[in-house]
């Protein structure tokens, strides 16, 4: 019988266990060539999969997980621990709403295809029912979208990424936010949303204390364009310094060039060449057009409403 559970500190040895089982080839982060684990520091093993590579980085992320009120569950079979899915809350202005988002969901390699991972969905669909959410969101990577899709998760935002050169004015009033700024809950997260809002806020705030990670610059601004109130982010590249990953929250209704204009100039400012901003598809034409933005790559946010779950947990397990 598989039993969900909220997560706590104590479960970060298995929580890294479950992450590692997956695992196929550990690589060197700089020649990215195959390599034996215990070759690796820290910041190889992050270089992995993140912070769930390691007990010592786990425990630190779990910390500052739980103590920003974020979801974290774990799946046990017989007391083991099997199974883990981070969740955050966000309550975004439209198009978003009241939504919980699934940052991540991993299970052991021994118990994949046995309800684990569909398990650990219906508790965070739960949670989210119990918060008074709309829906769940995800953005899953490839292997995973045959299992979401099959729980009922459906396409809902096809973001492009898009590279624009640095350079140009600033166009507004933007003031350097200290470490401990709060994120901005009166507006969305358009520009840069890889998962949803509130993970794009606290990746531009370092918590793990990895030399590696702190060498990286990040910045993160506030402030009016145009009379519009914004926040804006910097997060320089790991693979390339002279390059850097923008953001950008907005109200719903505010165009976005203005935003696109100040990261370029902001870009500009803090030495970088290029910058690369996440874009809806819709928005594209008109910021093409402007800016010459260089195709990168896409994404594709996943939604399940909340409203139709009991349907869609008719069927059966995956």
């Amino acid at each position: 019988m598989i039993t969900i559970r909220p997560a706590t500190l104590a479960d970060a040895a298995a929580i890294s266990a479950v992450h590692c089982s997956t695992v196929d080839v550990w690589r060197d982060p700089y020649t990215r060539q195959p390599t034996d684990v215990t070759a690796l520091n820290l910041f190889g093993r992050w270089y992995n999969g993140g912070p769930w590579m390691s007990v010592e980085t786990c425990a630190v992320h779990l910390n500052a997980l739980l103590l920003r009120r974020h979801v974290a569950l774990v799946a046990e079979v017989d007391g083991h621990v099997v199974g883990e899915a981070e969740f955050y809350i966000n309550r975004e202005p439209a198009p978003f709403g009241p939504h919980l988002h699934v940052s991540i969901l991993y299970v052991h390699r021994e118990w994949q295809h046995q309800g684990v991972g569909r398990a650990l969905i219906e508790a965070g669909i739960d949670y989210a029912r119990a918060q008074q959410l709309a829906a769940l969101t995800t953005q899953p990577e490839s292997e995973a979208v045959g299992f979401y899709q099959g729980i009922g998760f459906q396409p809902w935002m096809r973001m492009l990424e898009m590279q624009a050169t640095a350079g140009g004015d600033i166009p507004g009033n933007l003031e350097l936010l200290p470490c401990d700024a709060g994120p901005p809950t009166h507006l969305a997260l358009r520009l840069g949303r890889y998962q949803c809002g509130m993970r794009g806020w606290e990746v531009l705030w370092l918590s793990l204390a990895i030399p590696e990670l702190q060498a990286l610059r990040r910045s993160v601004w506030r402030g009016e364009l145009n009379g519009t109130p914004v926040m804006l982010g910097l997060h320089e590249q790991f693979r390339d310094p002279t390059q850097a990953d923008g953001y950008a929250w907005l109200p719903p209704s505010a165009p976005l060039s203005p935003a696109v204009a100040a990261l370029r100039g902001l870009a500009a400012r803090a030495g970088y060449s290029a910058v690369d901003l996440l874009l809806p598809q819709d928005a594209l034409s008109e910021l093409q057009t402007r800016f010459k933005l260089d195709y990168q790559t896409t994404v594709t946010l996943w939604k399940i409403d909340l409203a139709t779950a009991n349907q869609t947990f008719q069927l059966s397990n995956v």
